[in-house]
């Protein structure tokens, strides 16, 4: 009887280094497939800011076109505080100078531009799009 408690006693509780290489790999595993959603669903939050810059830019040019009768060619112009200003954004705000300034506009945020932050490589200039009926068109732009 003396001999089986022997064995017994020489086997400790714990994991091998297997075991724990194993863990290791399937955490890392499942760390790479999750990362590109991650940043995928950061960026998806990022553009619902621009998206409600654009609304706001959309809202100082109606009431500049109520105050004069055109809208304004440049954002510096409308009764808002220009997006621009913020010291850490993600996207560059401006007026598209090819839709004649008296019918109508269209006000584009671009994604890491003129003093923005860079963005990750497949979302670096993204361009996203505000017209006078509210349409708003980009890679996750949703029509309202």
């Amino acid at each position: 009887m003396k001999k089986n408690n022997i064995l017994f006693k020489r086997f400790k509780a714990g994991f091998t280094l297997t075991e724990i290489l194993v863990v290791v790999i399937i955490i890392g595993i499942l760390a790479t497939l999750a990362l590109p959603m991650l940043v995928k669903t950061l960026e998806k939050a990022k553009v619902g800011e621009a998206i409600s810059n654009l609304n706001l830019i959309r809202t100082g040019q109606k009431i500049y076109f109520l105050e004069y009768g055109q809208f304004s060619p440049t954002i510096d112009d409308l009764n808002i505080e220009s997006p621009n200003l913020a010291l850490s954004r993600y996207f560059y705000y401006d007026l598209d100078g090819t839709v004649p300034v008296g019918a109508n506009f269209k006000a584009q945020a671009t994604r890491g531009g003129s003093g923005a932050l860079i963005a990750p490589s497949p979302y670096q200039n993204d361009q996203y799009y505000i017209q006078k009926d509210g349409t708003v068109h980009g890679r996750f732009a949703t029509n309202p």
